[in-house]
């Protein structure tokens, strides 16, 4: 009985060591008020931070609908730039995406998301519910502890013709860092 239970609690610290931890903050955002409205918001329980959205769209988004991804990784005090493309919600699932980064990203978001990440987005209630990143996240084994910035843009096209639309931007820095750092 001693051995088993001197084995639980090795087992236990184990995991607790290798539980990863995201930290996000200075958040800022902006919402195109003719497109929507609502909040992005930053949650913090019991040292576990989470990052959410609760935004209400107010007109159909079709055509074109561009999302830009920008993370960059804090190195030797300069950010470098790991990700930065144009994805065209309407032409290209962002599951299927032939970046590896946005494909993890967006399938780790499916499970805090009320919404499809395809286009059209029609009026109606968004929700992101407290997205975080815990040990068993794939994202852990594309990028290593350290400090980001995280910027995101929406940029609606409704005929090939028209001028952009910014719908949404917001830029969020966060830190992986392992449990035991």
């Amino acid at each position: 009985m001693f051995k088993q239970l001197t084995l639980l609690l090795l087992l236990v610290q184990l995991i607790e060591q290798s539980t990863a931890v995201v930290k996000f903050e200075n958040l800022k955002y902006e919402l195109n008020k003719d497109y929507m409205h609502g909040n992005i918001f930053i949650k913090s329980q019991n040292d576990k931070y989470m990052f959410g959205a609760d935004v209400e769209l107010m007109k159909k988004a079709e055509g074109s609908v561009i999302i830009t991804p920008l993370l960059q990784h804090l190195v030797k005090g300069e950010y470098h730039t790991m990700l930065n493309i144009d994805l065209d919600t309407c032409k290209v699932d962002p599951l299927m995406s032939e970046n590896s980064i946005v494909r993890t990203i967006a399938k780790e978001a499916t499970k805090f998301i009320n919404f499809s990440l395809m286009c059209p987005y029609n009026p109606g209630r968004y929700l992101l519910n407290d997205f975080t990143l815990d040990s068993e996240s794939p994202l852990l084994k594309l990028i290593p502890d350290g400090k980001y910035q995280m910027q995101l843009t929406a940029t609606h096209y409704p005929t090939h013709d028209s001028p952009p639309i910014q719908l949404l931007k917001y830029s969020i820095d966060f830190e992986l860092y392992s449990a035991t750092s």
